[in-house]
């Protein structure tokens, strides 16, 4: 998932509780859960918005990876300005915590890929483990644009949930 969706849901989590180590846990908790669901980029490195790039290098594929990343983090932004200006609720320690947790995993991820930290590495292992989890069992992913797709709709579903708390 994009850390747009998973900033949502954790503000949704938190929003549950001021209690910032279950908000925290739960965060990162719904990271993985959300991660299992197939949502379009397995092939995220060899392509962009459907557009196949051919024989691209490593180093390429990250620069690609990293542009998502960098479009999705303006969003989380944009989304996180919305929340805290709307919400009052969204000011509460839990939910920073819970979107703290939220996202921490695919940050954690992204220092391992950019500096190969051996320490990071069983990390990165288990994240890509569990992204994979149900892929793996499909054989096959979504199309990239029916996963933005979906994720977009996970996303307003989640913002309709918030105005009901």
């Amino acid at each position: 998932m994009f850390i747009t969706v998973h900033a949502a849901a954790a503000t949704l989590i938190g929003a549950q509780t001021d209690n910032i180590a279950i908000a925290f846990g739960l965060g990162v908790v719904s990271h993985f859960i959300l991660d299992i669901i197939p949502h379009g980029d397995m092939e995220l490195g060899k392509r962009f918005f459907g557009l196949k790039i051919s024989n691209l290098r490593e180093e390429d594929k990250l620069k690609t990876m990293a542009l998502y990343g960098s479009l999705d983090a303006c969003a989380m932004v944009l989304l996180l300005i919305f929340l805290f200006k709307n919400f009052d609720f969204a000011r509460s320690d839990g939910v920073s915590w819970a979107i703290i947790g939220g996202i921490l995993p695919d940050i954690i991820v992204g220092f391992y890929q950019l500096t190969k930290f051996k320490y990071l590495k069983w990390f990165y292992d288990y994240h890509h483990w569990n992204h994979f989890l149900l892929l793996n069992k499909l054989k096959r992913d979504l199309p990239i644009r029916y996963g933005i797709m979906m994720q977009a709709i996970a996303l307003v579903a989640i913002v309709c949930l918030l105005y009901l708390s």
